[in-house]
């Protein structure tokens, strides 16, 4: 009997098997793809590296730096090149440079003077809201109507592909939301933070972690990370190995796994929460049908590979488009000017997304009129009229969890059904937050709870 199953073996069920080996538990991962990491895993062809899910992480991902440092990622740790610090937001046809600071929002066009006067009046409003406010309510009252739908919008584009209007602000945006309820504004909010965090250093002294900014990868892109991963479990993750199904057996779990039965004290179900959701009914229906009403949003990436550098191609991040501005294109992302590593000497890469909430059917087209897609909107804003010299196209029906309203008592009530099933954990990116540190930490902190439970510490 393993003292601990983790099922799924994406970024979260990894650093979940990880910690659990550092604790010298005996873990089996149990992944059913051929390749570790889940969306967490890079594509390399001709020179290009094409990332699967997330492109970047944040310098404020301690947990992603935590777990470079357990799997011995943190030499190929490498910050964003600097002019990945310019990012664009379509407006009325054409891209507009995001603010940077102070002077730049005075210069810019991106926003009306009415707009600006909304926005930098915010401080003043003292309205706050309930947990009922969808996102779309909350930016609006903090920002006022034209900034909510242009600033939050396109940041709502980049994060979730979701609807404002259904996403729950205090799921999907706790920060923010958490500004309002305790200082009273987001303004107030952002500078409370930046004084705990100085505090917070300068109470740590030398111990206190790096100074980190800006946006971070992994040399050869963000699936060294998970095959570092899998290196650390070695033949303890299984590959090719998709649960049949789960079931108590005593005070313990069983598995069913390729005609298998495999037997555990503790099991960490990892897996997204559409594909637990069938596994769990049998074991508490009610937590399978919690599971099951986690929407996940519907995204395709089109990778554009040029041999010769796009000269029409500003050297940024790349540019988000808010819903609304005529663009069916939620973003381009230009990895190749990010990291000099994602494409050839020469070369350029580029990364459109299309789908989303508000634009389901878009999965339905094929791979040219999704390339055709992605083209024609480049060519609109930046005049780019090259069409790359390889391509690829990856979908899928079931990408970014939507945290809607109700989320926040949905995951309590997950929790509260955990509690009669003893021995079982959840990680994944559905329950907190959906970024990669948020995948990150569902998959440590399960891993803890296991660790105290099983009295290793």
């Amino acid at each position: 009997m393993d003292d601990v199953i983790v099922c799924g073996g994406g970024i979260a069920g990894l650093a979940c098997g990880v910690r659990l080996v550092a604790a010298g538990l005996d873990v089996r991962v149990l992944e059913e793809h051929d390749e570790p990491g889940g969306n967490v895993r890079t594509l390399s062809d001709r020179g290009f590296r094409m990332e699967r899910g997330p492109h970047t992480f944040m310098a404020s991902a301690d947990d992603v730096f935590a777990l470079a440092d357990e799997t011995g990622a943190a030499p190929d740790l490498m910050p964003a090149l600097e002019t990945s610090g310019v990012r664009f937001i379509v407006r009325d046809g054409r891209l507009h440079e995001a603010f940077t600071g102070p002077l730049s929002f005075i210069r810019s066009d991106l926003l009306s003077l009415r707009g600006k006067l909304d926005l930098i009046t915010e401080p003043l409003r003292t309205t706050r809201g309930d947990e009922s406010d969808s996102a779309a309510r909350f930016f609006e009252r903090r920002f006022g109507p034209e900034a909510a739908r242009v600033l939050a919008g396109a940041f709502i584009s980049g994060i979730y592909a979701g609807d404002p209007e259904t996403l729950s602000a205090p799921a999907a945006f706790p920060l923010f939301w958490g500004f309002e309820k305790q200082h009273g504004g987001m303004i107030r909010g952002g500078v409370s933070l930046m004084r705990e965090r100085r505090r917070r250093r300068r109470a740590l002294g030398a111990a206190a972690p790096p100074r980190r900014k800006g946006l971070f990868s992994l040399r050869g892109g963000m699936g060294t990370m998970s095959r570092a991963a899998a290196d650390v479990l070695g033949d303890r993750l299984e590959l090719g190995a998709a649960v049949d199904a789960v079931a108590r057996d005593g005070d313990g779990w069983r598995v069913e796994v390729g005609g298998r039965t495999l037997s555990c004290r503790r099991l960490v179900m990892a897996a997204p929460p559409h594909r637990a959701a069938p596994l769990f009914e049998p074991v508490n229906q009610r937590l399978g049908e919690v599971l099951a009403s986690v929407t996940l949003a519907p995204v395709a990436m089109v990778h554009m590979c040029y041999e010769k550098r796009a000269a029409q191609i500003p050297d940024a991040f790349g540019f988000l488009v808010p819903r609304g501005e005529g663009f069916r294109t939620l973003g381009v992302l230009f990895p190749s000017r990010m990291f000099a590593d994602r494409a050839p000497d020469g070369g350029d890469l580029l990364t459109g997304f299309v789908g989303g909430m508000l634009d389901r059917d878009a999965l339905e087209l094929d791979d040219g009129d999704l390339l055709d897609t992605v083209l024609g909107d480049l060519e609109r804003l930046v005049g780019l009229d090259r069409r790359p010299d390889h391509v690829r196209v990856l979908r899928y029906a079931a990408a970014i969890p939507q945290l809607t309203h109700g989320h926040l008592d949905r995951m309590q009530e997950l929790r509260d059904t955990l509690e009669g099933l003893p021995g079982m954990h959840l990680a994944g990116n559905y329950l907190r937050g959906v970024g990669l540190k948020d995948a990150v930490a569902s998959g440590m902190a399960a891993a803890d709870a296991v660790v105290l439970e099983a009295g290793r510490r």
